[in-house]
């Protein structure tokens, strides 16, 4: 009689576990599918617009358009635009320079495997006016930048690139071209102060 009971109450004890796992299952079930809408009723407004960034970052990305702070890297060199600014030249009382002038930062590391020094004197710069479709080239001004311009491996430096321009634009593109090392992307160079043109 003792194991009928035992087994009694065991049975019991068994059954109503089950029949809770089940209760609890089911509940969280119903429970979580309006959970589930909710959530994906906020994540559709938030998610969507970091997707949507990150979409239209892919897109030129793929049209090999950069901006400031990203750079590319070929085979000798790891290139990225730090910043550009413009300034006025009026105000110089030089009548053979452009009125504006733009200027971009720009790093330069190299990255060659194989120990090759990069002579950065092969570099050619230009900067695009995609409005008026006109290139403008761009300088080294002896007194903003390095003496020297042997890039021994793993070394940077950073050069500033002058473009004497007639105005200042709400875009320019600015690129790069080397013999050595290819470079097809270009860099979106925009927030350029106008002064009062």
């Amino acid at each position: 009689m003792k194991k009928a009971l035992i087994a009694t109450i065991g049975a019991l004890l068994l059954g109503s576990t089950l029949s809770a796992c089940s209760w609890t299952s089911s509940t969280k079930s119903i429970d979580e599918e309006p959970a589930k809408s909710s959530s994906k009723q906020s994540s559709e407004n938030e998610p969507n617009s970091i997707s949507k960034k990150e979409e239209e970052k892919i897109k030129r990305m793929e049209k090999g358009i950069l901006v400031y702070g990203e750079g590319v890297k070929g085979g000798l060199y790891l290139t990225t635009v730090n910043t550009a600014y413009s300034e006025n030249n009026l105000s110089e009382g030089t009548s053979n320079r452009s009125p504006y002038t733009v200027d971009v930062s720009v790093k330069i590391k190299n990255v060659s495997g194989d120990g090759q020094i990069a002579n950065l004197s092969e570099l050619k710069f230009n900067l695009n006016d995609p409005k008026m479709d006109k290139n403008f080239d761009g300088r080294l001004l002896p007194d903003r930048n390095p003496m020297t311009y042997r890039l021994e491996p793993n070394n940077s430096l950073t050069l500033t690139v002058s473009f004497d321009v007639p105005t200042i634009e709400d875009k320019y593109m600015f690129g790069i071209e080397s013999k050595k090392d290819p470079i097809t992307d270009e860099w979106e160079i925009t927030g350029l102060n106008k002064f009062d043109q």
